[in-house]
């Protein structure tokens, strides 16, 4: 696999939909900060987005945003309007998800009122152990537009996820729920197209075919004993240019990547449980046990039988 594709399965994505909304007439609902990953695809009508310290951003029919760990974010009809706590949607989250798989939707401001907009969103939970790796993967906000260069075969898996949240068709939300995954690679597929919209990170470093060779062998041999002069070698660069270079794109240096990368692995094993630490210790690049359990220790804070311990099921 590519190094995208393995941090991605890393990671394991899930979607939880919280809520499919219509608003009509004047309207704006605070959504309190997330450390999770936010989006709302715009699947009818036109809203504003506004972030704490920017600009409004409109957003039109088919416009779909991917926020990571944003601070408190407002969507409404118009930058002036007063906006309302996202409470008034739902006593919890979890009420909202109940209502949105009972094929029913909030609705909020004027009840007579024409269309405004309506507004599926949500967030993805990830792997809590690997979130280091969201930061490496995910930029701050991503707002791929309807009309986007390069966007028709997202925009046709919106047009599928608007198609379905909207039906009662049976098994609807568990669809909903595996095209919103889909989504969420594509959307990162879509950002590393567009590299210029990060500022750094993995996508970042695949956009530049040197770094990205050097990741691929990196990833593809993560045993191997690996210096920065062997990874230049691989990226056809000095080795001061390349180190500078990764640091730059990659926002680490080479060597804490690999570390990370391979402390990553490891937790994924030892959560398994199904290798003995030598052998989790030899796959990640380690001479022996007591190496990389001293790496291990020195990384999480404890050892890996401790950690494998923590995840074992109870007797």
């Amino acid at each position: 696999m590519d190094p995208f594709t393995e941090t991605i399965d890393l990671l394991k994505p899930a979607a939880l939909l919280w809520k499919q909304m219509e608003a009509r007439g004047p309207w704006a609902i605070t959504f309190p900060a997330n450390p999770a990953v936010v989006f709302c695809l715009v699947s009818a009508g036109d809203c504003v987005l506004r972030m704490p310290g920017a600009q409004a951003w409109p957003l039109r029919t088919g416009d779909f945003v991917l926020l990571s760990a944003p601070d408190a974010w407002t969507l409404g009809d118009s930058a002036g309007t007063a906006p309302r706590p996202m409470a008034a949607l739902a006593k919890s989250p979890q009420a909202a998800l109940e209502t949105l798989a009972a094929g029913l939707v909030a609705r909020i401001g004027e009840p007579d009122a024409p269309l405004a907009a309506r507004v599926i969103g949500g967030h993805f939970s990830f792997a809590q152990a690997d979130a280091f790796l969201l930061h490496r993967l995910l930029p701050r906000q991503l707002t791929i537009a309807a009309g986007a260069p390069g966007s028709d075969r997202f925009r046709r898996l919106l047009e599928l996820l608007g198609d379905e949240a909207t039906s009662e068709r049976p098994g609807g939300f568990l669809v909903v729920r595996r095209l919103l995954e889909i989504i969420l690679v594509e959307a990162l597929r879509h950002g590393a197209a567009a590299p210029q919209a990060m500022d750094e990170g993995l996508l970042v470093g695949m956009a530049e075919p040197r770094i990205a060779a050097a990741l691929r062998a990196m990833h593809g041999a993560i045993e191997r004993p690996w210096t920065v002069a062997d990874l230049a070698a691989v990226a056809g660069m000095s080795r001061s240019g390349f180190a500078e270079q990764f640091s730059r794109r990659l926002g680490c240096p080479p060597m804490d990547y690999l570390l990370n990368w391979r402390m990553a692995l490891a937790r994924q094993a030892l959560r398994e449980g199904k290798a003995r630490l030598s052998e989790v210790a030899d796959r990640c690049g380690y001479g022996s046990a007591s190496a990389f359990s001293a790496a291990f220790l020195r990384v999480e804070g404890c050892t890996p039988s401790r950690y494998a311990a923590g995840f074992r099921p109870a007797a």
